[in-house]
């Protein structure tokens, strides 16, 4: 089972839209995928289910010192087939007041607990804290957008120092690739930023780039993902391309799917 973190400490990098998309991506591939919601804001978690059926959340099973239920009770079905989510909820954010070091080892233990899961997606708060070293401590790798302007470059040094320090409790992590995003070919900052960051990281940075593209910011309103709001818009052809190229990364074979409509 691979498990990728989808990490930034900044927000506004295609950070959720990148997890949301990237999930339904492998999933239409063939490959059964969860889905985790770990940012409080919950903004994956309202892309894909009604409010008003989520009864458990990953707040219940991560937070608190009493009975906590197990993950797959927090596990619902989304309308994408192979494709499963575990709602957020705004107590997560009480993760950050974690002390006791086999609390931050909560959500690796009930990762390792499924068996159904060939993908799992995290996505994690715009922040470097205990909620994100508990999502880098149950990763098998991490997957970090990068905004193609100046600023989203500076935070990158600190979250891969973070990496760095996770991997001495954490081993098997790796950075599976920086995802260059909101990129517009017409703006030279752009180019500049994609110029330092293949500088910075070289061939970890991934080939495809995420273009600019209104329909990747409309699509969530709809609870649909970018295939089958826009299936022909550009933000569909670059998580398509994504999608084949983390797939190539971590040497797994494809079995492309129709989408459910």
């Amino acid at each position: 089972m691979k498990v990728i973190a989808i990490a930034n400490q900044k927000g506004g990098v295609g950070k959720t839209t990148t997890a949301c998309n990237l999930a339904a991506g492998l999933a239409i591939r063939g490959y059964n995928t969860l889905l985790i919601d770990l940012d409080s804001q919950c903004n994956t978690t309202v892309t894909y289910l009604d409010q008003e059926i989520i009864k458990t959340t990953l707040a219940d099973v991560l937070v608190g010192h009493h009975t906590r239920p197990p993950l797959i009770e927090a596990t619902y079905q989304t309308h994408i087939e192979g494709l499963d989510i575990v709602p957020s909820h705004i107590r997560l954010a009480m993760i950050e007041r974690t002390v006791a070091i086999e609390e931050q080892y909560r959500l690796k233990d009930c990762l390792d607990s499924l068996v159904d899961y060939e993908f799992v997606i995290i996505d994690c708060p715009p922040s470097l804290g205990m909620t994100l070293t508990q999502a880098l401590l149950a990763s098998t790798h991490v997957l970090v957008p990068v905004a193609a302007q100046y600023y989203p470059l500076e935070g990158v040094v600190d979250l891969t120092s973070t990496i760095n320090a996770t991997k001495r409790p954490n081993p098997n992590l790796a950075v599976l690739g920086y995802l260059l995003t909101y990129f517009d070919a017409r703006n030279k900052i752009c180019g500049e930023a994609l110029n330092k960051l293949q500088e910075m990281f070289g061939v970890a940075v991934f080939e495809t780039i995420i273009r600019t593209n209104v329909k990747l910011q409309t699509a969530p309103a709809f609870r649909k993902t970018i295939y089958e709001h826009a299936p022909g818009s550009h933000g569909s052809e670059d998580y398509d391309s994504l999608s084949e190229e983390v797939i190539n990364r971590l040497s797994m074979k494809a079995k492309l799917k129709a989408v459910k409509e």
